[in-house]
């Protein structure tokens, strides 16, 4: 009997002992219990904490003040784990739970005004010319935007014969202001080898190059002016008072010929078919030209008075052509004659 009592008390003994360890993994007292709900291992503390971290940057929206809160909260979130979350400060409340920030608004869109100049030229205004600002002179051809004003010629050096050239030319206008006609003395002593031409820019290059190939084979030569005439461009605008080629117009007529089948490559005017080479010496505003052929006899009677006395003055020794397109002048060199 002993013996069956001694079993069945370690059966309710074994019993009572498995009903109270179901969830406590073997410890059997309340206290025990508490110990082990309250301790826990430094490597699952860690662990705990890196989830609590995860689950707080996930309900962080990206904001313009993300960087910031999520730094701060990371930091306090280590420091104190138990402690509840604070309240977010006035004003940020909606970005910190997750509202999207509103774009920023941007200046308006202002554009700098372009200058009445530039607005006048894309408005298509017509260029106007002064003629008092050109000694009353009218262009032969309308002022484009991109075209240059163009002419080929032969420089003539007056050297030491200047002064006294110029006294005959005072003298000649003289003569012609007795008799009302106005006329004005010219800058400088040429023979035009070709019309004046419009030329667009991106012509100048190339068009300058051909005709210095084509000079460079020409030998120098001389010119002797004797005589004078009376011209009037193609326009009737001007008229001119200009002393004759009478020695080296066969030269001339080649450097013609060849400048004119460069200036064709470009569609460009020939010079003119029965042009006479001549050097101007005077001209006016208008078509004055009958007065002043009636004028010849005595201006003629001057000239002679002058080149009786001086005779080397008549002949220039032609070694160089001038190529003008704009206010550019270019050099052309003839052949020397060694």
């Amino acid at each position: 009997m002993a013996a069956m009592r001694g079993a069945r008390g370690a059966l309710c003994l074994l019993q009572h002992y498995s009903s109270d360890s179901d969830g406590d993994s073997g410890y059997t007292s309340e206290d025990d219990r508490k110990r082990k709900h309250e301790f826990t291992s430094p490597h699952e503390r860690k662990k705990k904490k890196r989830r609590r971290g995860e689950e707080e940057e996930d309900m962080v929206v990206d904001s313009p003040f993300s960087s910031s809160s999520s730094s701060s909260s990371s930091s306090s979130s280590s420091s104190s784990s138990s402690s509840p979350p604070q309240a977010a400060p006035q004003g940020m409340c909606g970005q910190e739970r997750g509202a999207v920030a509103a774009p920023r608004p941007q200046p308006p869109h202002r554009s700098i005004p372009l200058p009445a100049e530039l607005l006048a030229g894309r408005e298509g205004a017509q260029h106007t010319e002064d003629p008092q600002q050109h000694q009353g002179r009218l262009r032969s051809f309308p002022h484009e935007r991109g075209n240059w004003a163009s002419i080929l010629y032969i420089p003539l050096h007056l050297g030491i014969y200047g002064p006294s050239f110029s006294s005959l030319v005072s003298s000649l206008l003289s003569t012609c202001r007795q008799h009302s006609l106005s006329l004005t003395p010219s800058t400088d002593l040429h023979v035009s080898l070709s019309r004046t031409l419009v030329l667009h820019l991106h012509w100048i290059h190339p068009l300058t190059e051909d005709l210095r190939r084509t000079v460079a084979h020409k030998a120098r030569f001389s010119l002797w002016l004797h005589g004078l005439s009376v011209y009037v461009n193609e326009e009737h605008t001007r008229t001119f008072l200009g002393l004759r080629v009478c020695q080296g117009r066969s030269e001339l007529d080649e450097l013609v010929g060849d400048a004119d089948k460069c200036f064709a490559e470009y569609r460009l005017p020939p010079f003119y078919k029965d042009g006479s080479y001549h050097a101007s010496i005077a001209w006016c505003v208008g078509d004055v030209s009958e007065p002043l052929r009636r004028l010849l006899p005595q201006l003629e009677n001057l000239c002679s008075q002058y080149f009786a006395v001086e005779t080397d003055m008549r002949t220039f020794d032609i070694s160089t052509l001038l190529f003008k397109a704009g206010n550019k002048i270019t050099t052309l060199h003839l052949r020397s004659q060694d």
